[in-house]
C-alpha cells in the first residue's frame, strides 16, 4: 500500500509539473494540453492565434516559441501576448502564432543530466510537431522564431544554436547567459546540481557559448538573433559579452540596451514598442 501511495504521489507530482492546473488563459491565449511520448504523458501549453485567424481559413501563420524566466510558467507570456496583439491590430506587426511554453519551473530548458525532466526533447520532439500537425503553421525552420526572458533567453540560445535547422530567429530578452563558473558557484548552483549533475562537460554540451562556436557555419548569415537587455540589469554584462562573441565569429546580430531598464519583462515592452516586433518582419520577410 505504502508503494502505491509513494507512486500516487509521484504521478500527481508530475501531472502538476508537466501540466499547469491554472487552466486560465490570460486575454487572447488559450490554454491547451497535447499528449507527449517522451513522457508519455499530457503537457500544457498555451496559444495565441492572430485576429484573421478566424477568417483568413487558407493562410498560414510563422510561429514565435517564448519562453519564461526562472520560477515562472507559461502565463507569463501574457505581456508578450498583450503587445504583440496590439502592434499586429495596429499593422505595426505581421501576423505570426504564438506559443507560451512550459518550461518547468526552472529547467533552463534542457534535459536534465538524470533524464528526469527531459525539456529540451519534449519542446523539439512533441510540442513543435504537434503545433505543426494542429495549427496552420508555415512548417519550415526559417519562419519559425524563439524569445526568452532571462532562463529563456539561456533556453532561446541554446535551442536555437543546438537546433539551427528548427529556428530562423532568436530573440535573448535579458538572458541569464550563465557560463560554467557562474552557474556552478554565485548563481544558483542546486540548480547546477539539478539540471546539469554538476557535470561541467555537460553543463558545456548545453551552453549557448559553446553551442554558437560550434554550429557557427550553419547559423551565420541564415539565423536572425537579437539580444536586449536593460543597461541597469545585472545580466547586462553577460549579455555584452555573448553579443561581442558572436562578432567575434562574425555573426550578424542586433544588440538593444535598453536605457535606465533593470530585469523588468512588462518594461521591455512597454519601453520597445513596436521595435520589438519590427525584428521578426525582418525575420520572416
Amino acid at each position: 500500500m505504502r508503494a502505491l501511495l509513494i507512486l500516487a504521489f509521484a504521478i500527481a507530482a508530475q501531472a502538476q509539473t508537466w501540466v499547469d492546473p491554472d487552466r486560465s488563459a490570460p486575454a487572447g491565449t488559450e490554454y491547451h494540453t497535447f499528449f507527449s511520448n517522451t513522457i508519455g504523458g499530457q503537457i500544457s501549453y498555451l496559444i495565441y492565434l492572430p485576429p484573421d485567424h478566424q477568417t483568413a481559413a487558407m493562410k498560414r501563420y510563422p510561429v514565435v516559441y517564448w519562453l519564461h524566466g526562472l520560477g515562472g510558467n507559461q502565463r507569463g507570456g501574457a505581456t508578450f501576448v498583450a503587445h504583440l496583439d496590439a502592434a499586429i491590430k495596429t499593422g505595426k506587426a505581421s501576423p505570426v502564432i504564438a506559443v507560451l511554453v512550459n518550461g518547468l519551473r526552472d529547467s533552463r530548458y534542457c534535459d536534465s543530466f538524470d533524464g528526469q525532466r527531459p525539456v529540451e526533447t519534449v519542446i523539439v520532439k512533441d510540442l513543435i510537431p504537434h503545433v505543426d500537425m494542429t495549427y496552420r503553421t508555415v512548417a519550415r525552420g526559417a519562419v519559425r522564431a524563439i524569445e526568452g526572458l532571462s532562463m529563456g533567453g539561456f533556453g532561446a540560445a541554446h535551442l536555437a544554436f543546438k537546433f539551427p535547422e528548427l529556428f530562423g530567429a532568436v530573440s535573448i530578452m535579458a538572458g541569464a547567459l550563465l557560463d560554467a563558473d557562474c552557474a556552478a558557484s554565485s548563481m544558483h548552483p542546486d540548480l547546477y546540481q539539478k539540471n546539469f549533475g554538476s557535470s561541467r562537460p555537460y553543463f558545456q554540451a548545453n551552453s549557448p557559448w559553446l553551442l554558437i562556436e560550434k554550429n557557427a557555419a550553419a547559423i551565420r548569415g541564415r539565423t536572425f538573433i537579437r539580444i536586449f537587455v536593460g543597461d541597469q540589469d545585472q545580466l547586462s554584462e553577460g549579455n555584452r559579452n555573448f553579443h561581442a562573441l558572436l562578432d567575434h565569429l562574425h555573426i550578424e546580430s542586433e544588440f538593444v540596451l535598453v536605457p535606465g531598464l533593470g530585469h523588468n519583462q512588462k518594461l521591455f515592452y512597454a519601453t520597445l514598442g513596436e521595435e520589438a516586433f519590427q525584428f521578426y518582419g525582418k525575420a520572416f520577410a
